[in-house]
């Protein structure tokens, strides 16, 4: 993979190597035949001017291996849809998934899709999926890009008290990860859908806070049209929280919005939303 981005960018070998490796063991490591320590190959990816996280991301597309993006990508469409069926599969896929490879994401990826069959069909959820995550999120120390992936999208499944004190642990790195351009739009995914838990339960005081907070996370992504898009909906639904009104034209202006963004589903969950608030506070 080195040895592909440094003739992709008509690097000499030379400007990448020297003072890190000899001429036999670049020779070795560029055909696979060897491996190098930690620090020299950060020191490598330097030189080749990549950051880590693209080396990472152009590893895996060369390889096939964005397994993850893949899973999520199902996972989503699936659940907006309410696919069951599909769910299932993505479920009994991931199960097999962990028990041939005993890779403990896969035993994260069946748990979170068997709690969202439950959560479809309004059934309890089941105790052990939901204590796999819960004790993933807690005891994992050191919170990175998957943790807060998995826990974005296991908000629906867990009672108040444990997200809260999840988001508190993951607070520490939403800042960091926010001045990462391939995560920031995670950040507003995770302080979206918790605001979104505390809007569904009329809790105007968690509401206001978590507003607060998605507003502080606004990003330079090309998504700032979208994201401003959300924070002017949900100003308004708490505005209905707060004073038992609804401003029905306003609201209205801001979802036809998503027409123009392209975004029917997007648009469709904060018109369900916005039915909900007002079945909440009682507005006709």
């Amino acid at each position: 993979m080195v040895k592909y981005i440094r003739l992709s960018k008509k690097i000499k070998s030379g400007n990448v190597y020297t003072g890190i490796l000899s001429r036999p063991a670049i020779s070795r490591f560029e055909k696979g035949l060897s491996d190098t320590t930690t620090v020299k190959l950060f020191k490598i990816i330097s030189n080749l001017n990549v950051s880590l996280d693209e080396f990472y991301y152009i590893y895996n597309k060369k390889n096939n291996m964005d397994n993850d993006y893949n899973f999520y990508n199902e996972y989503t469409h699936s659940f907006y849809l309410n696919d069951l069926e599909s769910l299932k599969l993505l479920r009994n896929t991931a199960i097999e998934a962990y028990k041939s490879t005993n890779k403990i994401k896969h035993l994260h990826y069946s748990s979170l899709t068997d709690l969202t069959i439950s959560y479809i069909l309004k059934e309890k959820n089941n105790i052990e999926s939901l204590k796999i995550l819960k004790d993933y999120l807690l005891e994992c120390d050191e919170w990175t890009y998957y943790e807060l992936v998995l826990f974005t999208n296991s908000l629906d499944f867990f009672p108040e008290e444990l997200l809260l004190l999840l988001h508190k642990k993951a607070k520490e790195k939403l800042e960091y990860f926010s001045q990462l351009r391939r995560y920031s739009n995670e950040v507003f995914s995770l302080l979206t859908n918790i605001l979104v838990v505390f809007i569904t339960k009329n809790d105007i005081e968690k509401s206001t806070y978590f507003y607060k907070e998605l507003k502080k996370s606004m990003s330079e992504t090309n998504n700032k049209m979208y994201e401003k898009v959300m924070l002017s909906f949900f100003k308004e639904l708490i505005g209905i929280i707060d004073t038992k009104k609804s401003d029905a034209q306003t609201i209205e202006q801001i979802i036809i919005l998503f027409d123009y963004l392209e975004m029917p589903v997007k648009k469709n969950q904060c018109v369900h939303l916005y039915e909900n608030v007002k079945s909440n506070n009682q507005i006709e």
